[in-house]
């Protein structure tokens, strides 16, 4: 990624850590350029890390190695457009696009052309750097490109290749909604724990730190997670009671249709969103 030229469409939070992560490993500020319709967020970026600000695309695109797709799906249309008519021929970026929803087949056919795109889902925990990426590439994609786009995925976090585009819906009812399961039942625990008397800081500070601590196991370990939970329960003891319960009240099955009905509304707003774009496009030819 050496003298890369990145550009990023949008300057919001994802694209704010994932510029934080570049540039503390030493790519220049300068090798960065952000466009973005909010003046203030510009001003912001260029004093945090002393990029080149813009709010033209036509400006940003048109040297651009790698063009980071970091805005909201409904806007990408419209943007992709204009990135189509300032792109020179000659000039083949790769694109890389946190657009949740969007496939790779709408963005090459807003673009008219045989680019290089990586698709790619984070999570919320990227914005500190502890993220989870899930990745899928277009056949135009080189092994170099792949390198590029690892590199910079990977400074919010750990990622991984999936074989097949439909994975990336997987992968957001795991990884992407995942955060929101854990925070649920961190919040259930410390209620339980303040109604059986400790304190709400002394519930959160317990709680918090469990879960911390037993994913860094987790994460560190050689051993399984099912070996990891072993290892914590002792046949008959309080642990052991604790896992009953869940059982019977049927934690595992309930994990299971959490995780298919997100898959599920997933593909289904995927679907109406793919539809609405079709039927605009429709309305753009009469």
């Amino acid at each position: 990624m050496v003298n890369a030229q990145i550009c990023f469409l949008g300057g919001g939070n994802m694209a704010r850590s994932i510029i934080a992560g570049l540039v503390s490993d030493g790519v220049s500020g300068q090798s960065i350029t952000v466009v973005d319709r909010n003046q203030e967020k510009l001003d912001m970026l260029n004093q945090l890390f002393r990029v080149k600000t813009t709010q033209r695309v036509e400006d940003a695109v048109k040297n651009a190695d790698i063009i980071m797709l970091c805005v909201k799906p409904q806007s990408l249309k419209e943007l992709m457009f204009t990135v189509k008519t300032a792109l020179h021929k000659q000039n083949k970026p790769l694109f890389i696009s946190i657009a949740a929803g969007i496939t790779l087949a709408q963005i090459a056919h807003w673009l008219v052309g045989d680019y290089a795109i990586v698709r790619a889902m984070p999570n919320t925990p990227s914005l500190i750097g502890c993220g989870a990426s899930a990745l899928f590439a277009n056949e135009y994609v080189s092994r170099q490109q792949k390198e590029m786009a690892e590199q910079i995925m990977r400074k919010v976090g750990v990622i991984t290749w999936v074989d097949h585009e439909s994975l990336i819906d997987v992968t957001t009812a795991i990884s992407g909604s995942g955060p929101a399961y854990f925070f649920l039942m961190m919040e259930h625990m410390i209620d339980v724990a303040v109604s059986l008397g400790l304190s709400e800081k002394q519930a959160a500070l317990l709680v918090t730190q469990t879960a911390f601590g037993a994913s860094k196991m987790a994460l560190e370990s050689t051993q399984t997670l099912s070996h990891l939970r072993q290892n914590v329960t002792s046949k008959g003891g309080v642990t052991a009671a604790a896992l009953k319960a869940f059982s019977e009240t049927g934690f595992k099955e309930s994990i299971a249709k959490a995780i298919k009905d997100n898959l599920s509304r997933s593909q289904e707003l995927a679907s109406q969103f793919g539809n609405a774009l079709t039927h605009d496009e429709q309305k753009d030819k009469v």
